[in-house]
């Protein structure tokens, strides 16, 4: 379980959509407009005490209910009104390892895929998908290994609505044949969308390598395809209805509305819902490893082999796991982390390399250590000795390291700055209504505490060095070591879907222990952990103030009291745009050397200063910008602000830090195309701007940055830096007078204009054509690019957003009822997107459809363009795409972070509207006839990208 948390801080304040009962995509667009035209409302009242029958509360705050209905299903409630958002999701524990018979068949999985808008007896899936539309609904599902999760992110109001579709799904799903048929489909091609993803290979690696044969963990949550292919319909309805009972349910609502109100609605609508018996399931107890298995490898279309070493760990807060956490920051998390000082940068074998614990409640983890592995300097006579060698030496030198923490205690420095990393991480964590819900169904299935986090980050502070050195010789040792190895796919081969492995120990030597699907185990331990105390801290989120200093530095300042935190962004134009066409990859390469080095500290010097404030700092370059970016606790932002002035303003780019840094670079840029999304792109851009620096994504040209020299990165850091071209963003627990006076004084004598005007021209328009690449993993995948492009500041900007949630918005877009929702599920993945920035970009849509099929679903893809261009867009469609456009909106503005950005990158672009009330007045305006016009005009000369591993 990643440890994910957050702490409910108190608040009152107004939410910024007047509150309206009846829901749909008209009335968020009214509610929209009244808050624009000043009518505030002030959120949902909270109401007087209620008698909830016979539900039972757990827990009763001002800000968050925790309740057992009658059936106990488990429900949790918690307003945070920061934002006029909601996020409701029902978490089903019934993931891959609690299948049963079906264990490797990816039942789950496959019934998440039919239960997320389905039919069901009081809905059809068409209008199902109508209702999401309606509320700008945000929608989706996901299976892990031991939960299932659905939700629906939408604007406060419609929260009744997003709780009865959750509901219906829940209870009342018909799974019709003609629905089995189509996501059989679809899956199939997730498939092979997985064969292009050398992450999920990865993954179904470690779990075969990690677990017993009779363990279902072993198995990959989407199944074996034969396997997969041989589950009927009727199969899967007796899954559903076997396990999808209350009892084995958690229901939680996260956003601005009154949780004793929202409590009452979910009430209501499973008042009927009995509990049922759940079914008896049990997992292998396991001891410690005593099998032959040492190393699992695997192949992948990627440039270079990867590594991950895995110790059996610990259950979740079992005895060691919490040492185990400190010892990966130790070792592995952060750039003064040992195995990045020693492993990386001095020893030059890796090109990457982290460390991490991962524990679960049902069972042991793991501990591991993984990166990606370095070329040699000199290459030996086979090709295949030299990886294997150099993975050894990895090996060796990993183990080395581990060596040292059992045989020392690490530093009180050392141990100091990873417990401030883990408390810093958890007073950050989840700033958003979807994260927070997320965060509260996880810690309550798996520990019974909804603050597990906090409770954890306090709990680890007490932790000595002994306790790690402890830690470290009971779990961290050699002979339970197993290397999981990800090697290139030698030329010429295919990627093979993995099939059920042989068995290779006695099964009868494995005891096994019943696990208690029940709620009533987890009401339980709630009733032990819960508490009624809460912090009293009431939150506040101001309007960004805007100042510019004498020398044109723009800084924009915006108090928020949601958590105890800082973050701070600065933008300044360059990047991509900033290099000279075939000169693309030095503006990137500067902006990641800046961390290498300043005229006062070296790199190990800025990594513990930022690292034993358990703060961030990062620095890089997009399409239009280079950036710098952090991140800390309240108290410490000076300090950080400071470091952030001293990267931007004084590297230096020690020669010997270009050295290690250059190869990591150029094997960054070589990794893009191990996706097939990345390989993908990197065709597209090349055919779409030829010529154009945009022909490179933001990480450049390959055989540019091995030319480069540091005299280069110095001479081009000098003459692209101007405060004129830059925007500073602080948002947070910050006095924004402070923070206009800490700026002035560290920013002061950052030069005004950059010796080389910011003039990247503009790309000349493509030829509308296909273009085809053959591919090496076994799929077939689609880009098609339509212009002109816009820039963000086009006054048709708000009504191309408008036109593209028409397009594509799951599940109810053109695009994607084209490709999934209608007949024969064509693709797995489908999307459209808009780029835009300082200069035109383009309208586009992905997909990925298998060989066969590829000229249908091209043919529908277009169709749906041509249908804008053709057609007047009803006010179904045209309510459906303004509520999403507003409701990704709202959502976009809930963290720091996002915040931060948004109001850097406006003002950077021209866009002079901090609190994107003037975008959403434009979205309102949008009417069908401009709809049309903006059609016509900017979706043409389709340019179509296809990568298939079928001869062209």
């Amino acid at each position: 379980m990643a440890r994910r948390g957050v702490r409910l801080y108190d608040s009152v304040m107004n939410s910024p959509v007047q509150t309206i009962a009846v829901g749909g995509a008209c009335m968020l667009v009214l509610g929209a407009a009244a808050w624009l035209n000043g009518c505030r409302g002030s959120g949902l009242s909270v109401s007087k005490n209620v008698i909830f029958g016979d539900t039972k509360l757990l827990q009763k705050r001002p800000d968050r209910i925790i309740a057992v209905l009658p059936n106990r299903m488990v429900v949790i409630v918690a307003q945070v009104p920061t934002a006029p958002v909601v996020s409701a999701q029902v978490w089903v524990k019934t993931g891959s390892i609690y299948e049963q018979e079906h264990v490797g068949a990816g039942l789950s999985h496959f019934l998440e895929h039919l239960l997320s808008g389905g039919s069901t007896s009081t809905t059809t899936e068409v209008e199902s998908n109508t209702i999401l539309g309606s509320i700008g609904a945000q929608t989706n599902a996901a299976t892990s290994l031991d939960t299932v999760r659905y939700y629906i992110n939408t604007t406060a109001e419609h929260t009744p609505v997003a709780i009865d579709r959750l509901s219906d799904w829940m209870q009342n799903s018909l799974i019709s044949e003609l629905e089995y048929q189509r996501e059989r489909q679809v899956i199939e091609r997730e498939f092979s969308h997985g064969q292009g993803n050398p992450s999920r290979i990865f993954w179904k690696l470690t779990q075969q390598a990690r677990f017993g044969d009779r363990h279902p963990a072993k198995h990959p949550t989407i199944g074996y395809i034969g396997e997969f292919l041989d589950v009927s319909r009727d199969e899967i309805y007796d899954f559903y209805r076997r396990m999808y009972v209350p009892n084995n349910m958690v229901f939680v609502v996260v956003g601005d509305v009154d949780p004793q109100k929202t409590l009452r609605q979910i009430a209501e609508r499973w008042a009927r819902q009995p509990t049922a018996t759940l079914p008896s399931v049990e997992l292998p107890q396991e001891t410690v490893l005593a099998r032959p298995v040492t190393r699992v490898s695997g192949f992948a279309d990627i440039p270079r082999s990867r590594l991950r070493m895995i110790w059996p760990g610990q259950r979740l807060a079992g005895e060691g796991d919490y040492e185990l956490d400190l010892l990966a920051v130790v070792l592995g998390q952060g750039e003064s982390s040992r195995l990045a000082r020693i492993v990386r940068d001095e020893q030059g074998l890796v090109n990457s390399i982290g460390a991490y614990n991962s524990s679960f409640h049902w069972g042991k983890g793991f501990f591991a250590v993984q990166g990606e592995i370095a070329d040699f300097p000199v290459p030996l006579r086979a090709e295949a000795d030299q990886t294997m060698a150099r993975i050894e030496q990895v090996k060796h030198a990993v183990v080395e390291q581990i060596q040292r923490l059992c045989d020392e205690p690490v530093s009180r420095a050392e141990l100091a700055r990873a417990k401030r990393q883990l408390l810093a991480s958890a007073l950050q964590q989840n700033q958003t209504v979807s994260g927070i819900a997320s965060s509260l169904a996880m810690n309550v299935i798996s520990t019974g505490d909804p603050d597990y986090l906090m409770h954890y980050a306090e709990a680890v502070q007490s932790l000595t060095a002994a306790d790690l050195q402890a830690a470290a010789g009971q779990f961290l040792v050699e002979d339970q070591l197993i290397a999981v190895e990800l090697l290139p796919l030698p030329e010429g081969q295919q990627i093979k879907l993995p099939t059920r492995p042989e068995p290779v120990t006695d099964p009868d030597r494995v005891s096994m222990v019943a696990v208690d699907l029940d709620n009533a185990a987890l009401i339980q331990r709630m009733n032990v952990s819960l508490s009624s105390e809460r912090a009293d801290q009431k939150v506040v989120v101001d309007p960004p103030r805007r100042y510019t200093l004498d020398n044109g530095l723009r800084l924009v300042v915006q108090r928020s009291t949601v958590v105890p935190a800082v973050s701070m962004q600065m933008y300044w134009l360059g990047g991509l745009l900033g290099d000279e066409p075939g000169h693309e990859g030095v503006a990137h390469a500067v902006s990641r050397m800046a961390m290498r080095g300043t005229k006062t500290r070296d790199a190990n010097q800025l990594a513990e200063a930022i690292e034993d404030l358990g703060a961030t700092l990062i620095t890089n370059s997009g399409n239009n910008t280079n950036y710098c970016q952090a991140t800390s606790l309240t108290e410490d932002w000076p300090a950080v602000m400071e470091l952030m002035a001293d990267v931007v303003l004084n590297p230096t780019f020690p020669d010997m830090q270009w050295q290690k840094m250059r190869p990591r670079l150029v094997a960054t840029i070589e990794a893009q195309s191990a996706t097939w999304q990345g390989e993908l792109a990197e065709h597209f851009r090349s055919v779409y701007f030829a010529g154009f620096p945009w022909q490179c994504t933001a990480l450049g040209n390959k055989q540019v940055v091995e030319s480069l020299s540091v005299e280069n990165l110095r001479a081009y850091h000098v003459a692209h830096l101007g405060a004129v071209n830059t925007v500073l963003s602080v948002v947070g627990d910050v006095d924004p007078t402070q923070v206009h006076q800490t700026v002035q004084r560290l920013f002061a004598g950052m030069p005004s204009e950059p010796e080389v005007a910011f003039d990247p021209g503009l790309p000349s328009p493509p030829e509308g054509q296909i273009h085809r690449f053959q591919t090496q993993k076994a799929l077939t995948a689609v880009q098609i690019g339509f212009g002109p492009g816009m820039t963000r500041d086009d006054p048709d900007y708000p009504a191309m957003q408008v036109l593209s949630r028409v397009i594509s918005d799951f599940p109810a877009g053109w695009l994607e009822q084209a490709l999934r929702g209608q007949g024969p599920g064509l693709v797995y993945a489908a999307h459209g997107y808009m780029v835009t920035g300082v200069v035109p970009g383009y309208f586009s849509l992905v997909f990925n459809p298998s060989a066969d099929r590829f000229d249908e679903a091209l043919t529908r893809a277009m169709g749906v363009i041509e249908r804008t261009r053709t057609e007047s867009i009803g006010a179904v469609d045209l309510n459906r795409a303004k509520a999403k456009v507003l409701t990704s909106e709202f959502f976009s503005r809930q963290s720091n972070a996002s915040r931060a950005a948004n109001t850097a990158l406006d003002w950077l672009y021209g866009i002079d509207d901090p609190t994107g009330r003037r975008f959403m007045e434009q979205v309102l305006d949008v009417d069908a006839l401009q709809l049309q016009s903006v059609a016509l005009e900017y979706l043409n000369e389709p340019v179509t990208v296809v990568i298939s591993s079928e001869s062209q």
